[in-house]
């Protein structure tokens, strides 16, 4: 079920930092396994206390032991392992509770070079958490009637129209708070809370008065490390600045930060130890810090640079590649001014990095500053896929209707992870499932059973043979993405449930709304809104099938539903005159009427179908996100042939574009179907463009700026750009080793092209050039 699974066992990249963030970093077993027992004692312990309580004394046991000293190149404290065993944010999946990485266990298992004594430990510990891990008890929550459409515990073992991830994600917490008050003062208002509700929550902000002290005790533990690697190394250049270092996590580990450097060094480390993975507005959190020490003189704006730039190569050691997001612009700043300052920096920063995290995203609107837009653009022509670009005069009011909040509200909206949207430090609205339309469809026409790989992955409500009508077997398959849709629903609410019995998330809870004042948790009622979505994958191959279906076997007859379905079961062998007439039908993405209103009926069906769950299971607002990382070709190795004329295992569609080379009538063309579906149904949805150097870079003003500025003056919602030339990624496909650079967005993330596997190379390789 892991998103992610190659980057959780891989060697990591160096970036020239010297110590990597990775599970391979640990391997020295009598140190790790004390870690590893030291905790699971601490849980047998307190596994009957509170939730609060038993995350509490866990982390005590987690932090610092989990971090790791810097390099010599850091400006910033704050590298950490990720361990075979812990609790809180685990992995590149953005698990919360008690997590294991049992592929890790089981191959230190099989190590010949571990001894037997160390082995019997790992084989104790490995029984302990095989059922106590909260995945594992939220997965045997789930009823066998619904897991029969799960069918597999991976992405790479089989056909699937719904999937459970069993996770937390998205969690974006109060920086403004924390900056302003620090960690001591953080403690303060939890004893003032505490004191207010009298003994009735007292659990609740004991562990989080517990977790804020454990997180002073790693700012600690740098001081004293930092401090000591000073006085050892004195004849080194970096001396001066260790000595800043020391001096500034000690400093933190009681009193708030007064400066720009203190505050990113705050907002780093205690992001990293809480698991957030989100930075929120950092222009806007940071730009009186920033303003205040321009002004002083004590800092210029390459010194900025060079501190954020050690704060993204930090991010991108962790390579939690489809995270880090950091927002700049956008209406409801409170500092917009300075906080534009600091945006162009940041964008400079990145487009000097120049890496795949964080992921810098502009929010723009009608009278922002222009410099923030030509910015972006200059960088996207460079060959950044950063930032990207969304629309606050089409998302917010979107946002208001989705999520039935006010503009106020709304204009905190942020995009996370993938482009999910949720409401800063208010909201939880974590992906939790997904959807696979296009083996939905499969399993509609096919009395329930996937077509390629002959497994259930629907109810059986007929098949192609036995629908009259076009609009019957629509009916169908509305009814069957439904009752998916209803399960995937059910997994974000028993995630949830099982979740609350193993932790209260204190370091997030604490900078969440609402959560002190309540004395209750992230998600046990302490947000204005606990919600969850779903994500969407092959929407274009599903639509672009059904107006298949819909022409050749309803309208023109030209194909029979038998015909049909054997040259599908066969992968078209046999059957290559009715794939070439598959394959002509009209397809989205080419400003064709029928087509594109199929996609925008599928859509809608998918969105309401969604909204339809809001209430349930304990969830307030269930939405659907359309935002396609690499699943588009994972999920497509398990999917079958499809009426849209692709062959078996092909990737899908990806997030709301045409399939891969299938938009042939031209950019204008290709952006007008871009905007025939709904912007106001859904909480995210992907735009993949792609540029050639030419139109981006030499005809910008003439081409690609007007192109762009038609697009979102017509309700056009978000635009995530690659500039780059297709000559390019076919020679790093032949040549990886003189590519390392080259940066491609896969979907709602940016990644190394040489780094993906073929098919997914594959599959951005297909994708039109403008």
């Amino acid at each position: 079920m892991y998103f992610y699974e190659e980057y959780r066992s891989r060697k990591v990249k160096d970036y020239g930092n010297g110590i990597p963030f990775n599970n391979e970093s640990r391997l020295d077993l009598p140190s790790v396994l004390d870690e590893m027992e030291a905790l699971t004692e601490t849980h047998r312990r307190f596994c009957k206390a509170p939730p609060a309580i038993l995350e509490a004394e866990c982390f005590k046991v987690q932090f610092p032991a989990a971090m790791l000293d810097i390099a010599d190149n850091d400006c910033l404290a704050g590298r950490m392992d990720v361990l075979p065993l812990g609790i809180g944010h685990q992995y590149t999946n953005g698990e919360f509770g008690f997590v294991i990485n049992k592929p890790w266990f089981h191959a230190a298992l099989g190590d010949e070079k571990i001894t037997d004594a160390d082995k019997k430990r790992l084989t104790a510990l490995l029984q302990y958490w095989l059922t106590r891990n909260t995945i594992q008890k939220i997965e045997d929550c789930q009823p066998a009637e619904e897991k029969k459409y799960m069918h597999f515990p991976d992405w790479n073992s089989g056909a699937v129209s719904v999937l459970p991830s069993y996770r937390i994600a998205g969690l974006n917490i109060d920086y403004d708070k924390l900056l302003e008050l620090g960690i001591a003062g953080l403690i303060h208002e939890v004893d003032r809370q505490k004191a207010y509700h009298h003994t009735e929550c007292a659990d609740f902000f004991d562990g989080i008065h517990s977790s804020l002290e454990t997180v002073a005790a790693v700012f600690i533990w740098y001081a004293e490390q930092i401090r000591e690697k000073a006085c050892t190394e004195k004849s080194t250049a970096a001396h001066v600045e260790w000595i800043e270092m020391a001096r500034i996590c000690r400093k933190l580990s009681h009193s708030r930060p007064e400066t720009f450097r203190e505050a990113l060094q705050l907002t780093y480390l205690y992001s990293l130890v809480a698991g957030t993975r989100e930075w929120g507005r950092m222009d806007d959190y940071l730009a009186e810090f920033y303003a205040r020490d321009i002004r002083s003189g004590i800092l210029d704006d390459e010194e900025t640079i060079r501190l954020l730039s050690s704060c993204w190569r930090l991010m991108i050691a962790k390579e939690q590649i489809t995270d880090d997001r950091v927002i700049i612009g956008g209406r409801g700043r409170k500092h917009e001014v300075n906080a534009d300052r600091l945006a162009l920096l940041m964008m400079e920063t990145t487009r000097r990095v120049k890496e795949i995290v964080p992921q810098l995203t502009l929010r723009f609107y009608e009278g922002q500053n222009p410099a923030l837009y030509e910015k972006a653009l200059d960088c996207i022509g460079e060959g950044c896929t950063y930032p990207m670009l969304y629309n606050d005069e089409v998302v917010i009011p979107g946002v208001m209707k989705v999520f039935g909040i006010s503009e106020k509200e709304a204009e905190d909206w942020l995009p996370f992870g993938c482009g999910e949207f949720i409401i800063n430090h208010r909201r939880i609205n974590t992906p939790n499932s997904f959807l696979n339309l296009s083996n939905i469809l499969l399993g509609t026409i096919n009395n329930g059973a996937e077509t390629g790989f002959d497994v259930a992955v629907t109810p059986d409500r007929g098949n192609l043979c036995s629908f009259e009508t076009f609009e019957d077997l629509y009916k169908a398959y509305a009814a069957n993405v439904d009752d998916l849709m209803e399960i995937g629903a059910a997994i974000q609410g028993r995630t949830y449930a099982g979740l609350r019995e193993d932790m209260a998330i204190n370091l997030i809870s604490v900078l969440y709304d609402d959560c002190l004042s309540r004395g209750k948790g992230l998600i046990e009622g302490g947000v204005a809104g606990l919600d969850g979505c779903c994500e969407m994958y092959g929407l274009v191959t599903a639509s672009d099938s059904l107006y298949s279906i819909r022409k050749l076997v309803y309208d023109d007859k030209s194909i029979t539903p038998e015909t049909m379905i054997s040259a599908l079961k066969a992968d078209f062998a046999g059957f290559e005159k009715e794939q070439a007439m598959m394959l002509d039908t009209a397809k989205y993405g080419n400003d064709i009427r029928e087509a594109d209103e199929m996609m925008a009926r599928v859509h809608e069906l998918v969105c309401f179908s969604s909204l339809s769950k809001s209430g349930k299971y304990g969830i307030d607002r269930y939405t659907i996100v359309n935002i396609n990382n690499k699943g588009n070709t994972m999920l497509g190795r398990f999917t079958g042939a499809t009426p849209n004329g692709r062959k078996k295992s092909d990737s899908l569609s990806n997030g709301n574009n045409p399939t891969s080379g299938m938009d042939r009538n031209g950019m204008t063309a290709f952006l007008k179907s871009l905007l025939k579906a709904r912007t106001d149904i859904h909480a995210g949805v992907v735009q993949n463009m792609k540029f050639s150097k030419e139109v981006f870079c030499d005809l910008r003003e003439k081409v690609a700026k007007p192109l762009l500025r038609t697009y979102f003056d017509n309700g056009g919602a978000q635009a995530m750009i690659t500039v780059v030339g297709k000559e390019d990624l076919e020679a790093a496909m032949i040549d990886p080793a003189k590519y390392g650079n080259l940066i491609v967005r896969v979907g709602g993330f940016s990644a190394h092209f040489v780094e993906l596997d073929h098919d997914i190379q594959t599959d951005i390789l297909k994708r039109t050039i403008y």
